[in-house]
């Protein structure tokens, strides 16, 4: 466990700090990359050990009003250029960062970019596209056609010779100075999406569908030197060791680039429009077609373009991504790989991999070095995917997609970064503890934490404001108000080259201590059961402070089986929990509707059921309370009790009455009316039987044996001369039996 000895320190100073408060305090810690990584990295970058540190110094030193920047290159003098999507337009970026719009092509998108060694700059357009030539002035003029629907990469070898990747037939084509091209090879797949060269100058070339990595010599001879088990390798790189790096990835249903950077059909009614292609170093005036003073006017064309110029949302991916590293005899290992993430660029700087993903436009850094593979996330564009990479001396810049920039990531470290953790929901309002945590602050620097709660599952306005700053690695006590919901923030600052470094964080909190809830009580009385259903009341309403919803049923069936005394059993039977999972004790009181206090039955009881002989109370009309409380959990001063009351039941521990009230002789007929009345429950059956035989069930006069009070008349045909014994048996609800009986004597029979 990381926190070890502090650990004791923080549950010490926490019982310091709130001495009334909790049995069990929970402590959130957050120390692990996958922990880091679910909150949000500012100027701050995410080692994979679980380590924040501050980032190399990142800014974004162009944004254009395009949705994605596709592809970069740079040229002798420093300059970069950028291609975009989804207006066809290049873009020039000084090394003071002043920038402009050096060209606009009819297509609409430019994947592909390379300066020759003749220092003008190649740009490849899609879809249906070609390769055009376009001089430091803005002056462009069409290279190359090489009649394919899309140009994914252009590279130039040694030769100066440019190879043209394309798609939707896979090929290759090679053009000399002049513009003269041919095809090179033919890889049988859909797309060759990235190129680069080998350290024997050999072509390399990666492929859709089927993830090939080809090595292809200057006479077109073409070599499988790996295939991915992703259907797209994306971008190629080579370092000084002559390892060659390869980002591999492959969308939700295997979608790769192709599927989801193309510019979508658009809708909006076209026009022709005049674009001027411009070397100004004024971008605004650049884009709106005028020329700044001195400066000549060049040619024009005209192209067919949207009314409008949105910008174009990328879908997610929600795919996979590997880094694959080939080594120089052709083995093979896969070095990074996600199910979650697809990789895009890829850049080597010494031992180092630079690659990105679409996971919020990271760009991350990975050791190399067989013996000591390490990864970083070195910083967080915030937009939907960092597409390419590109190296100048130390310093390396990214562009993203759908909002299009060019971000500068130095190397050295920012002076401040901010990690802002998730929002910890503790399920129930809670107290906070302290905030301790590990880390290293070098001379120079600085590591402070804040918090905000607040009620609401995202951060509002209704949230409280940071509190803060904490800076005790022991743990200071948090002063955000009490809430179901926290977040806090590591604010990291230096004035020199070290950064301080922050291993892992700990929050400690206490659930507020809720009442326990009880959702039903319920009595069965022989066959009669009530039933009653709430939430019972909180203890600060007072025990006749209670919310309850009630219903009562009222069936008949069998009777529960006797208890000791003969008669049978009132039981009670409830259901209930506690919200914080505390363990629950019940207490159970019985009152008579004409009493004013309640008698306890049972306490400290932990079964949901209990069984009451109806031997040991008086006949009459009862009402049942049942306690719940959590005190075996809590300290005194903590513990929450909820009570519920019963629907009303009887205790009738009399028999039935039953009378005879009418008896009729008609020769051998005879007809008996009994009469059954109890004082307290209802009757539930009845049967006779005729000179001490078999008994048969008889129903009441009226249809249903239901009443306290019911009459049954009983027909007897053909009897036998003499005297004859009929026999009533009448039980109520509560399982009391009355028998009455009738003598009958028919004319004709002998005297004993």
């Amino acid at each position: 466990m990381k926190l070890g000895r502090r650990l004791r320190i923080l549950i010490v100073m926490f019982a310091v700090v709130l001495p009334a408060l909790g049995v069990e305090t929970t402590f959130w810690q957050v120390g692990s990359f996958d922990e880091f990584l679910q909150g949000t990295l500012t100027g701050i970058s995410l080692s994979k050990e679980g380590d924040l540190t501050l980032a190399p110094e990142a800014q974004t030193v162009f944004s254009p009003e395009e949705a994605l920047a596709l592809s970069l290159a740079r040229d002798s003098h420093g300059d970069i250029f950028v291609g975009t999507g989804h207006q066809g337009k290049v873009f020039k970026v000084t090394p003071d960062q002043k920038s402009s719009l050096l060209f606009t092509a009819k297509e609409p998108d430019i994947f592909a970019l390379a300066v020759g060694p003749d220092g003008n700059l190649y740009v490849g357009t899609s879809p249906e596209g070609k390769v055009y030539k376009v001089t430091a002035d803005g002056k462009s003029s069409a290279f190359y056609e090489p009649k394919a629907k899309y140009i994914w990469a252009l590279q130039f070898d040694s030769e100066g010779k440019l190879y043209v990747a394309t798609g939707d037939k896979g090929q290759i084509f090679r053009v000399d100075a002049s513009g003269k091209g041919d095809l090179f090879f033919d890889s049988k797949q859909t797309h060759i999406m990235c190129l680069g060269i080998d350290a024997k100058g050999n072509l390399l070339a990666g492929s859709v569908p089927n993830g090939l990595i080809y090595r292809i010599s200057p006479q077109g001879k073409g070599f499988v030197i790996y295939q991915s088990s992703l259907p797209e390798v994306h971008d190629l790189a080579v370092d000084s060791q002559g390892r060659i790096f390869a980002a591999t990835m492959g969308g939700a249903g295997n979608k790769g680039s192709p599927e989801l950077l193309l510019a979508p059909a658009l809708t909006n009614p076209t026009s022709v429009t005049t674009v001027t292609v411009t070397a100004s170093s004024d971008l605004d005036s650049a884009a709106k077609g005028q020329t700044p003073p001195g400066e000549a006017r060049p040619a024009s064309f005209n192209r067919s373009t949207p009314l409008a110029a949105p910008l174009f949302p990328i879908p997610a991916t929600g795919g996979h991504g590997a880094l694959v590293e080939i080594f120089p005899d052709s083995s093979a290992e896969t070095i990074w790989s996600s199910n979650s993430e697809s990789i895009f660029g890829l850049a080597v700087r010494n031992d180092h991999v630079l690659f990105t993903t679409d996971g919020n436009g990271r760009i991350l850094d990975l050791d190399a070095k067989p013996d000591n593979q390490t990864l970083t996330i070195l910083a967080e564009t915030h937009e939907s995917l960092a597409t390419r990479l590109l190296r100048q001396g130390s310093d390396l810049y990214a562009a993203t997609g759908n909002v299009a920039k060019l971000f500068r990531i130095e190397s050295s470290p920012t002076h401040e970064g901010t990690y802002e953790s998730v929002v910890k929901d503790t399920k129930f309002i809670s107290h906070w503890g302290v905030l301790a945590w590990r880390g290293e602050v070098p001379s120079g620097c600085s590591l402070q934490f804040f918090t905000r709660s607040g009620n609401s599952d995202r951060p509002d306005n209704t949230w409280s404001d940071w509190a803060g700053p904490y800076s005790n690695p022991n743990g200071d006590p948090v002063t955000s108000p009490p809430a179901r919901y926290i977040q806090w923030k590591a604010v990291l600052h230096t004035t020199g080259k070290e950064s301080p470094t922050l291993d892992e964080v700990t929050v400690a909190y206490l659930n507020q201590n809720l009442p326990p809830q009880i959702h039903s009580l319920n009595v069965s009385t022989s066959s009669e059961r009530t039933g009653v259903s709430g939430l019972g009341s909180s203890p600060n309403m007072g025990l006749g402070g209670l919310s309850v919803s009630s219903s009562t049923s009222l069936s008949f069936g069998p009777a529960p089986q006797p208890s000791n005394s003969g008669k049978s059993p009132i039981t009670l039977t409830w259901l209930a929990d506690d919200p914080n999972g505390d363990q629950l004790t019940y207490y159970l009181y019985v009152k008579a509707t004409d009493e004013q206090e309640w008698h306890l039955l049972r306490g400290r009881i932990h079964q949901t059921t209990y069984t009451i002989d109806p031997a040991t109370l008086a006949d009459g009309k009862y009402v049942a309370r049942l306690v719940a409380s959590d005190e075996e959990s809590n300290p005194p001063n903590m513990a929450r009790k909820t009570e519920l009351l019963s629907a009303p039941f009887w205790v009738d521990n009399v028999p039935p009455d039953v009378e005879v009230v009418k008896q009729t002789v008609t020769g051998s007929s005879a007809e008996v009316q009994f009469s059954a009345e109890d004082s307290m429950s209802p009757l539930r059956s009845a049967e006779t039987s005729l000179d001490g035989k078999e008994w048969h069930d008889i129903i009441s006069d009226d249809g249903i044996v239901d009443s306290r009070k019911e009459t049954f008349t009983v027909t007897l045909p053909s009897l036998t001369p003499g005297e004859h014994v009929l026999i009533l048996r009448a039980s109520d609800t509560s399982g009391n039996i009355g028998v009455g009986k009738a003598v009958i004597r028919i004319p004709g029979g002998l005297n004993p």
